[in-house]
């Protein structure tokens, strides 16, 4: 006869630290993402103002109009229209700088007024995305100019101007190499007094304004970072689910690392050549397939108790499946033809980075439970069984869309 057994102390008492773990690490990752949700330095506003030529110095906002000024769909409908239309839909946001920003010389308040902008957007996609920042450059001149060289400046966002902050905020002047830096934040939205005629190039940088300005010759790169990371998490779930598949096979760091490498060395190549256009695959062939692959992986899984040669190679097939998944995301976007290699490299770096998060959070979650005799039965077992059926769920819904 058959004896049912049930859990011992121990074993509850495992299972109670695991659910506990796992609870807190989803909130860690709710936090950090409401946090950048908010704000961060990639979408952070510029002003510069030029005064090299005293009779037209002209103050210019670099911006992320689709995520402050204006909704996402009215940017994208702006950068899509004439620049006769474009003035007219930018005229409300070109107000709200004018009258939010206040320029004063010695004392006394410049009018602003529009004369020239550039718009960029990536994708209506790109531009709902608070992590892929989509630069508008907005060109004020300023009423009557700086004529004077020894004019005292004073710049302040008004409370009622809400923009992407910090912002930083950049005087060039005539006869001065280096432009003269101050980083205006939510509690300081002022620059204070700023002499033109007193040797400001001697004078260091706060710390602060120091790294946001290292910071800030690194945003473009760390954009298409951040767009492959994001394509990991959150919003690549069966890529995440296909790691996923790998981890619980592994029983050691070594096997872990030979399934994975082999994985983004397969999917780094099909990514590269599809986005060079040198291959093609409908995406109504490459989702079921990439759903297909998570319900392979996880059968092998439950019917192998250590790691097989021949499955590294299917490992890398299947990495090059998932490689034309990703392209089919950078398909939406546009690669700036003077970075386009760097902005791809960049890209993969930020989908490697996604890869390693999930593996962490996995090995955090039931890391310390791989020791344990019942690890197989317990915890293994379960996930590679859910993961089997998330991954026949995706087959048979993609498949009916053919």
């Amino acid at each position: 006869m058959t004896m049912l057994t049930t859990p011992d102390h121990t074993d509850r008492a495992r299972f109670q630290n695991l659910r506990n773990l796992a609870g807190t690490l989803l909130l860690a990752v709710g936090l950090v993402v409401s946090t950048h949700a908010e704000a961060h330095l990639l979408n952070m506003t510029e002003i510069q103002l030029e005064s090299r030529n005293p009779e037209t110095a002209t103050l210019t906002v670099k911006i992320d109009l689709g995520q402050s000024l204006m909704s996402a769909e009215q940017y994208w409908d702006a950068v899509s229209a004439d620049s006769g239309t474009q003035r007219s839909m930018l005229e409300p946001a070109a107000a709200q700088l004018t009258d939010g920003i206040s320029l004063s010389v010695n004392g006394v308040a410049r009018h602003l007024e529009l004369h020239s902008w550039q718009l960029v957007a990536l994708s209506l996609e790109a531009i709902e995305n608070p992590l892929t920042p989509q630069m508008s450059v907005l060109n004020f001149t300023v009423e009557r100019g700086i004529t004077d060289k020894d004019a005292v400046l004073e710049l302040q966002i008004m409370p009622q101007l809400e923009i992407p902050l910090p912002a930083l905020m950049r005087i060039d002047q005539a006869n001065v190499q280096l432009p003269v830096s101050r980083l205006l934040t939510e509690r300081n939205r002022s620059t204070g007094p700023i002499a033109l005629g007193e040797d400001l190039q001697s004078k260091p940088h706060s710390m602060t304004t120091g790294l946001v300005l290292g910071f800030q010759q690194l945003v473009p790169g760390l954009s298409w970072v951040a767009i492959g990371f994001q394509h990991i998490l959150p919003e690549g779930l069966d890529h995440i689910v296909f790691v996923l598949g790998l981890f619980f096979l592994s029983t050691t760091l070594k096997i872990l690392l030979l399934q994975v490498s082999c994985f983004t060395v397969a999917h780094s190549l099909t990514l590269a050549l599809a986005t060079l256009g040198w291959i093609s695959v409908p995406a109504s062939i490459v989702e079921p397939l990439i759903a297909a692959s998570i319900v392979f992986i996880a059968l092998d899984n439950l019917g192998s108790l250590r790691l097989e040669r021949w499955r590294l190679l299917i490992v890398a097939l299947f990495g090059l499946l998932h490689g034309l998944g990703f392209a089919a995301v950078l398909s939406e976007l546009t690669l700036p033809a003077g970075s386009f290699m760097t902005s791809l490299l960049l890209f993969n770096v930020g989908v490697e980075l996604g890869q390693i998060a999930v593996l962490i959070l996995a090995a955090l979650t039931v890391g310390s439970f791989r020791g344990w005799a019942n690890y197989q039965e317990r915890v293994a077992r379960p996930a590679t069984v859910t993961i089997a059926g998330i991954g026949a769920y995706w087959l048979v819904k993609r498949v009916a869309f053919l």
